[in-house]
């Protein structure tokens, strides 16, 4: 049977778009498939950041000597090896040329934007210019200018298998025959059944529990990928960011001059630790903690520029609807939270001795030292519960192959961005280490399929 195009890509988010632009920089007819009403996906939504090393926007900045290898030394041992290592290895190699790539296309990044994103010592989050939505106006135009059609409000469905190989895709009612697949189709941020089922430490979190992502991820990678025999990695993966849960609004971290304790008592990290760490600190000490402070804090709250959660006013409305937890002592707040009494009392003091003395001896936060003396106290409950970007997905090779149940790939069928499952391991490496694989990975994808397809092309001949 007849193509009506030699790669379908699934999804048109960075790693879609940057997929299907490299597809036909290699010569293949090319169609996108999307379920939502505009191109983007999460990524239109996400600031954009690129994780790399050996850019020339790190040489910009005056720094020479970063490398791929350093990149993956920290890589593996963020995660003590708990991820694969060639795809590890593949992203830390083509990082920098994929950046450069965007850079060519137009896509605008500042020398003196570039920072430490992660929990290395070396700048390698690369912010652009107008965030993840500028770089999803670059790529769709250039989507354009190749002639690459696209279909919005079109779910795909089904796999269409045939002797053993990929040769097309349902969306509905309508097929299309092509030479290659590509899944670049998001997460599973929306999908609550999928949360449980995937993500155990999210869903343990409840109804609380929100996504930043684009409304169409609902996980059809998986669903596609399975149906052909496809197998999955990532489980129990992602990125969870801290909330108390008052609104869904996007706010990565407590306030500094909040002091965070667990059910018993007793403070377990800094509260400036990255973002990037924090959720397996609270998995640690019970998957939740009270944000513990006076009345001065609360008072001058609006004057330490924290979050819309935290400003003097909503504090307090929310003390007098009951939201916050309020009472004239520790002993009396250490009731209403049902924490342990005598340990929350002891943390208090020892913190408000450091405070005096101007050293957190104990966790080493660098600023925010704010003693808690001044009643009333408070306590707000805080959780890991905003969802980043979820990890579990189709298992991929080096090479961006779906693989099968039997370990071989799957013929002509391949799998990029937030749908792969391969690459991140229980930390997130940094700033940038979503956003950068999955336009690294899109152009590996694309270039793979658009040979696959010439390949099963000849075939045909």
């Amino acid at each position: 049977m007849e193509r009506d195009y030699d790669v379908v890509v699934i999804g048109s988010g960075a790693a879609g778009l940057a997929a299907a632009v490299t597809a036909a920089d290699s010569g293949a007819s090319v169609i996108v498939l999307e379920a939502d009403d505009k191109v983007g996906g999460s990524s239109r939504l996400s600031g954009g950041h690129f994780y790399a090393a050996g850019t020339s926007i790190q040489r910009e900045a005056g720094i020479l000597d970063d490398t791929a290898d350093d990149m993956f030394n920290y890589y593996m041992t963020l995660n003590q090896w708990n991820v694969e290592p060639a795809v590890a290895r593949r992203y830390c190699d083509t990082a920098a040329p994929t950046f450069e790539w965007l850079r060519s296309l137009g896509v605008e990044y500042r020398a003196e934007r570039v920072y430490i994103s992660g929990i290395d010592t070396v700048p390698r989050g690369h912010p652009p210019e107008g965030e993840g939505l500028a770089v999803v106006k670059v790529l769709d135009s250039e989507r354009i200018r190749r002639e690459v059609d696209l279909a919005l409000v079109t779910r795909a469905d089904r796999l269409i298998e045939e002797e053993g190989e990929i040769v097309g895709v349902a969306a509905g009612g309508q097929e299309v025959r092509c030479g290659a697949v590509v899944i670049a189709s998001g997460g599973f941020g929306h999908n609550k059944e999928f949360i449980e089922k995937y993500w155990p430490d999210a869903h343990e979190q409840g109804d609380g529990v929100w996504a930043i992502s684009g409304p169409k991820s609902m996980g059809d990678g998986i669903t596609l990928g399975e149906q052909v025999g496809g197998t999955l990695g990532g489980h129990n993966r992602g990125l969870l960011l801290l909330t108390p849960g008052f609104t869904q609004d996007l706010e990565v971290a407590v306030p500094p001059w909040v002091i965070l304790v667990s059910r018993e008592g007793r403070r377990f990290c800094s509260e400036m630790s990255p973002y990037t760490v924090m959720a397996g600190l609270f998995k640690r000490n019970g998957g939740m903690a009270y944000a513990i402070f006076d009345e001065a804090a609360r008072v001058d709250a609006d004057a330490m520029l924290t979050g819309a959660s935290w400003t003097s006013d909503a504090l307090e409305a929310r003390a007098n609807s009951g939201e916050v937890l309020r009472a004239d002592t520790l002993a009396e707040l250490a009731a209403l939270t049902k924490i342990n009494p005598a340990p929350l009392a002891g943390t208090v003091q020892k913190y408000n001795a450091d405070c005096a003395r101007g050293v957190d001896s104990a966790y080493l936060k660098p600023v925010g030292l704010r003693s808690i003396e001044t009643p009333p106290f408070y306590a707000v409950e805080v959780r890991p519960a905003i969802i980043a970007w979820t990890g579990c997905g189709l298992r991929v090779d080096a090479e961006t192959h779906v693989i099968a149940t039997s370990e071989l790939p799957i013929d002509n069928l391949f799998a990029a961005g937030e749908a792969m499952g391969t690459l991140h391991g229980d930390r997130y490496i940094g700033g940038g280490g979503s956003y950068g694989p999955a336009v690294t990975f899109g152009r590996i994808a694309g270039r793979n399929a658009a040979t696959a397809a010439a390949k099963t092309a000849g075939m045909m001949e």
